[in-house]
């Protein structure tokens, strides 16, 4: 059993706290979560061969499970290449021999490892904490960053959201990502470690030169997770720009979810992502058509509009669902018009993202214009309470005489 299993099946507002409030204190995940290590899968979305790593700052040990141990201080460097079902190492003197599993670990937190993948070629990243490292059935590397619950949140926070916005926003960020992170914290159980560093969970990138300022808010709202009026860990889901208007959870994943309703949002517009138009030819968007089974009387006048968001676009009095639009011609958002001219069709949309849930950029003007981040969660958010998994004293205040 997790931490995410209990809240998801046991309200924190219900009567038995005591069972509640013993478990959350001597369960070790919860121990793990609060100030130790998380394990988090790396390059999940690659196939990676043969990676780098660098010492930046600091000193590592190298060990595997038999008597190897090598000592790494900075500028260091190790070479790991799949062989099979293992991994041969290199550094810059000589073969370190082929091992099933390694592991490479620091005793202080704060040293720094850089990875660079060779193969395939991706963009080398930063990172504190510890690896494991070995391979899987089909011969791909697969790295483990074993890092303190704070630093990965931070890392989250910096790769969802940059590194030039105002502290209230960062701290709502860290509290959403924080909820997102222990009520999925078992998604990847079975393949060695708790979340992966893709979308499919979180982007995670390591840190990168403006850390400091983003782990400060994480640090700020240690503890805070968002709860829904049943006292469950909500899905706290967020895009990058609603466009005006939010979306309901039905109308994009098929699940209504009474916290995440769509509403107006007044601070969208004059960002980056308010607005954007793009244009198709008209022999693209009938063979779209086609696949979707979409009869056409062929006159070629096709034209929709939408001041709120819909689900459905008619064509001909055909049912389309715009998301199959979206993603057909990799437009920004569900949230478009459009109207043939000429020879093409033109949309013109607003947004970017699903529209469920928080606006990124919208909260983002928020907090400069001063808003906290209560009041830039609870925007968003319906009916949702901020609570903090550290004080007992507020689930013990609700415990029955």
């Amino acid at each position: 059993m997790t931490i995410r299993y209990l809240l998801k099946s046991r309200p924190l507002f219900n009567i038995n706290y005591r069972f509640l409030i013993l478990f959350i204190i001597t369960f070790p995940l919860f121990s793990s979560v609060a100030g130790q290590n998380i394990r988090v899968g790396l390059y999940r979305e690659s196939e990676i061969r043969t990676i780098i790593f660098k010492v930046l700052e600091g000193f590592y040990t190298l060990t595997n499970q038999d008597s190897l141990k090598i000592e790494m201080k900075a500028s260091d460097i190790l070479f790991v290449t799949s062989v099979g079902n293992r991994i041969s190492l290199w550094n810059t003197e000589k073969h370190l021999g082929i091992h099933s599993k390694i592991q490479i670990t620091s005793k202080n937190p704060q040293h720094k490892m850089m990875l660079d993948p060779v193969y395939p070629t991706l963009p080398a990243r930063n990172y504190y904490g510890n690896f494991d490292i070995w391979t899987d059935s089909t011969s791909r590397v697969t790295l483990v960053n074993i890092v303190s619950f704070q630093e990965y949140l931070a890392g989250v926070v910096e790769a969802e959201s940059g590194v030039r916005s105002m502290p209230e926003y960062y701290k709502a960020q860290a509290i959403i990502c924080r909820t997102y992170a222990l009520n999925h914290i078992d998604r990847h159980q079975t393949e060695g470690f708790h979340l992966c560093d893709e979308v499919h969970c979180q982007v995670y990138k390591g840190f990168g030169i403006e850390h400091g300022p983003i782990l400060k808010a994480v640090d700020d709202t240690k503890g805070l997770v968002i709860v829904d009026n049943q006292g469950m860990l909500i899905t706290a889901a967020f895009h990058s720009n609603s466009g005006g208007y939010t979306a309901n959870s039905e109308d994009v994943w098929s699940t209504t979810v009474p916290y995440l309703r769509g509403k107006p949002d007044i601070y969208y517009d004059k960002q980056r992502n308010s607005n954007w138009e793009k244009s198709v030819s008209i022999d693209e968007w009938v063979e779209f058509l086609k696949t979707m089974n979409i009869q056409t009387s062929g006159k070629n006048d096709y034209s929709f509009s939408q001041s709120k968001r819909q689900r459905f676009a008619l064509i001909d009095n055909q049912p389309v669902l715009l998301g199959d639009i979206r993603n057909a011609f990799k437009l920004k958002s569900t949230f478009f018009s459009f109207e043939n001219k000429g020879n093409k069709i033109v949309f013109k949309g607003k947004g970017y993202g699903h529209g469920v849930g928080l606006s990124q950029e919208s909260a983002m003007e928020m907090a400069r214009q001063g808003e906290s981040y209560s009041s830039i969660i609870e925007y968003f958010y319906t009916d949702v309470k901020i609570i903090d998994l550290y004080e007992t004293t507020y689930l013990m205040s609700l415990l029955p005489e």
